[in-house]
C-alpha cells in the first residue's frame, strides 16, 4: 500500500532513513558483489551450499532496520525497486543451484577425482620431514576435492598463505584450470558449466544495472529532499574549549 503523503517535506528524516539505512548498505554490498563477479568470484561454500558474500537484497540491510526497508519499498517515490530486488534475488538462487549442480558433477565424474588424487599423490612425494613449506594434508586427504571442485567454482587464483592447502593449489591450479578453456570436457561437465558461466553473466549484469540505477535513484532523493548521502558527524567545536565550558 503507497503512502498518502504525495511528497515527504524538505530534510524529510524518513527520506534520510532510505537513503542511510537502505540504499547507502545495498549499494555498498552491490558494488562488493559486482566486484566479485566480475573477477569470477561468487564466494561459494561447499558446506552450506551458498555464497558468503553475495546475499539476497534484505540481507544486506540490518536487522533493526527492517520497517524502514518496508517503508521504502511501499512508498511510490521507490516504485520500480520492490521488483528489482526480487529479480536480483531470483538470480542469486538460480546461480547458486548452478553452482552446486556442477559441484556435483565433479564430485560424482570419475576423471576428475582420479585428476585430484594423482594431483595429491605428487604433492606427497615432495613431502620430507625438514620441509615444512608442504605442510601434509592426511587429515584431511577426503575433503580434497571438495576443496578444489570449490576453488574451481570461485575461479580461485590465489589461496591465503595460512590456508593448509595454500602450496597444494600454488603447485597444481594451473592443471585443473586448464579445463576452464575446455569448458570442463575432460571431467564431462561442459554443459553444466556454461549453465553456471550464463547464469553468473546474467546475475553480473542485473546487479551492474540495480547498482547503477539505486546510486541514481540516492541522488535524486539527496537533491530533491536536501539531505546528505551519509550522516555527517556534527560540529562539537574544539574540544579543548570543550574542557573549559
Amino acid at each position: 500500500m503507497g503512502s498518502n503523503i504525495a511528497n515527504p517535506p524538505t530534510h524529510s528524516r524518513r527520506v534520510e532513513a532510505w537513503v542511510w539505512a537502505i540504499l547507502n548498505p545495498v549499494i555498498d554490498g552491490l558494488r562488493r558483489e559486482v566486484g566479485l563477479l566480475s573477477k569470477g568470484n561468487l564466494s561459494w561454500r561447499s558446506y552450506s551450499r551458498n555464497f558468503e558474500s553475495i546475499r539476497p537484497i534484505r540481507e544486506y540491510i540490518e536487522a533493526t532496520q527492517q520497517p524502514n526497508y518496508e517503508d521504502f519499498l511501499a512508498d511510490p517515490l521507490n516504485v520500480t525497486f520492490e521488483e528489482a530486488f526480487k529479480k536480483h534475488d531470483e538470480q542469486v538462487i538460480k546461480v547458486e543451484s548452478c553452482a552446486a549442480r556442477f559441484f556435483d558433477g565433479l564430485m560424482q565424474t570419475e576423471p576428475f577425482r582420479t585428476q585430484v588424487a594423482k594431483s595429491l599423490e605428487e604433492y606427497e612425494a615432495k613431502l620430507s620431514s625438514d620441509d615444512p613449506q608442504y605442510p601434509k594434508l592426511e587429515s584431511f586427504r577426503g575433503e580434497i576435492p571438495k576443496m578444489v571442485a570449490e576453488y574451481l567454482i570461485n575461479r580461485t587464483e590465489v589461496l591465503p598463505q595460512h590456508y593448509m592447502t595454500y602450496k597444494f593449489w600454488e603447485h597444481y591450479r594451473s592443471q585443473f584450470g586448464k579445463f576452464l578453456k575446455d569448458e570442463f570436457e575432460p571431467y564431462r561437465e561442459r554443459t553444466s558449466f556454461q549453465t553456471l558461466a550464463v547464469a553468473v553473466k546474467t546475475l553480473h549484469d542485473d546487479s551492474s544495472k540495480l547498482l547503477a540505477d539505486l546510486i541514481n535513484h540516492r541522488q535524486m532523493l539527496c537533491s530533491t529532499y536536501d539531505i546528505p548521502a551519509a550522516p555527517v558527524p556534527l560540529d562539537r567545536g574544539n574540544p579543548i574549549d570543550a574542557l573549559f565550558s
